[in-house]
């Protein structure tokens, strides 16, 4: 797992990017990432300024307001800020690919009414190395997500 100290000295040899990257957001070990964009599917809400409430018991999905860019020997997990759980919110979430550049689409889950602002830190990614460079990185595997600068589902 990088440091704060590794971190940094990744993006400065460009292995890892983080486009709207903030000094405040660095945590010892990650990342916090903002929310750029809020989408509550069931009822046709996607907003990129401001608030909404999301009512008990309801999917929503987060896009990332930092694109996050990794070469082929990094990889990112990504983990629900404490705070959100807290407050009642369930989130899964897994592996950024080696490879993968754009912004992270997150979702997750009310369990009671929240009320969720753009801007907010929702979740923290932990980079890793690993122990050799992919042989196909994820443009080259699946891509599906590559270069995305939206929420897409």
């Amino acid at each position: 797992m990088l440091s704060d100290r590794d971190i940094v000295r990744a993006m400065k040899e460009g292995k890892i990017k983080i486009i709207g990257f903030s000094e405040d957001s660095l945590t010892p070990n990650g990342y916090d990432l903002r929310i750029g964009e809020i989408m509550v599917p069931s009822r046709n809400i996607h907003i990129k300024e401001g608030s909404v409430s999301i009512p008990p018991l309801t999917r929503f999905l987060i896009g990332t307001h930092e694109e996050v860019h990794l070469d082929s020997n990094h990889t990112g997990e990504i983990w629900i800020k404490s705070r959100w759980a807290r407050r009642g919110v369930l989130a899964s979430f897994g592996l950024v690919d080696a490879g993968f550049r754009g912004i992270l689409t997150l979702g997750a889950f009310a369990t009671e009414e929240i009320e969720i602002r753009v801007g907010d830190k929702f979740a923290q990614i932990c980079f890793f190395s690993l122990s050799s460079s992919a042989e196909k990185d994820y443009s080259q595997r699946s891509g599906n997500y590559q270069n995305q600068k939206s929420i897409r589902i």
